[in-house]
């Protein structure tokens, strides 16, 4: 009895293990899916899609080459004031002329530096709003134009911006948490924030976590521009339909920001090998792959926005100016007229 009841645990054992090694691969294969549709969706409209990503690499490279060429001199100027104000008496009136000078000098840097974030961050985000608008047409077989498609976008960012100030919120209180969990503990065990075990652990899990958080938020933000929500409700409707979905959207992230971290270390060791005055070529690669990147995430967002509608089974109504239809696996769920 004893050997039979053994060779029954074993047994089971073996089947769990074989079912939860079904199960991986199943996933896996939900995500290599979700790539292959995220891969179709740009060639359904390849024109708009590529003119878009054209679009996108130009006027973000044009934005870094203007911002470090137009601080390059501020910075200069600045470094040589500091030399001379070193050599120089702090009581005679050359000192107090050249802080002066050197002090304008940095609220001018400071100023600029604002002014590119700002640039920086709206051309991402409307850009960001473009890429998603032009995914949900290519995902249901239409065709829109670089010229219809960019005015569109330009009208649809104050949902998105909405719900992308409640993110940056969560994203504020999530960070406020980890400080919060993480400072007492370098204060009881008198814990180091250097190149530790330690600080490489905690950084990735903490990472993890947030890639994992991210995955509602992005969705949120595909909610708000092809949905009449924003706010909370985006983020509800958002955690409504990735049930069932969330694993294929953490791998997604995971990859995207795998990717990403990848691709800063080449770019900081390529750069550590090129003199100063080289560093604009490498940095305009980065920015095009960065570029790339991102609509690829956007992409794969859109689809698995549609994909998380289909099995859900909704049945949806008119919203707005968006159209929809019922649900199923082989029915679009937005028409591109009124996207």
């Amino acid at each position: 009895m004893y050997p039979f009841a053994m060779q029954e645990r074993f047994r089971s054992s073996e089947q769990y293990q074989s079912l939860f090694l079904l199960m991986k691969f199943n996933m896996l294969l939900d995500f290599l899916g979700l790539l292959r549709e995220s891969h179709k969706l740009f060639f359904r409209n390849g024109k708009a899609m590529s003119s878009l990503t054209l679009l996108i690499i130009l006027v973000t490279s044009f934005l870094l080459v203007i911002h470090i060429y137009s601080l390059k001199p501020i910075i200069t100027d600045i470094t040589i004031k500091a030399n001379f104000l070193a050599a120089t008496s702090p009581t005679g009136a050359e000192f107090a002329r050249l802080l002066t000078a050197m002090m304008y000098d940095f609220r001018v840097y400071l100023g600029l530096q604002w002014i590119f974030i700002l640039g920086f961050s709206f051309t991402s985000f409307y850009f960001a709003t473009a890429s998603i608008l032009a995914s949900a047409v290519s995902y249901c077989g239409n065709d829109l134009s670089i010229k219809e498609l960019l005015p569109r976008a330009l009208r649809s960012l104050k949902r998105p911006f909405v719900t992308w100030f409640y993110i940056t919120l969560l994203d504020l209180g999530y960070l406020s948490f980890l400080f919060a969990f993480v400072f007492p503990l370098v204060l009881i065990f008198n814990l180091k924030l250097t190149i530790s075990a330690f600080t490489i652990v905690a950084s990735i899990l903490a990472l993890v976590v947030r890639t994992y958080l991210a995955v509602v938020w992005n969705l949120a933000l595909v909610v708000s521009i092809l949905e009449e929500k924003c706010g909370i409700e985006a983020l509800g409707k958002a955690g409504q339909l990735i049930k069932g979905s969330k694993l294929r959207g953490f791998f997604l992230n995971l990859v995207i920001a795998t990717a990403s971290s990848v691709l800063f270390v080449l770019f900081r060791t390529v750069a550590k090998a090129m003199p100063i005055k080289a560093l604009i070529i490498p940095l305009l690669l980065l920015n095009c792959i960065s570029c790339l990147i991102t609509m690829v995430l956007l992409m794969a967002s859109t689809v698995l926005y549609y994909e998380s509608k289909a099995i859900h089974g909704e049945e949806l109504e008119l919203q707005g100016s968006l159209e929809y239809a019922k649900v199923s696996s082989a029915t679009p769920l937005i028409n591109a007229d009124a996207v």
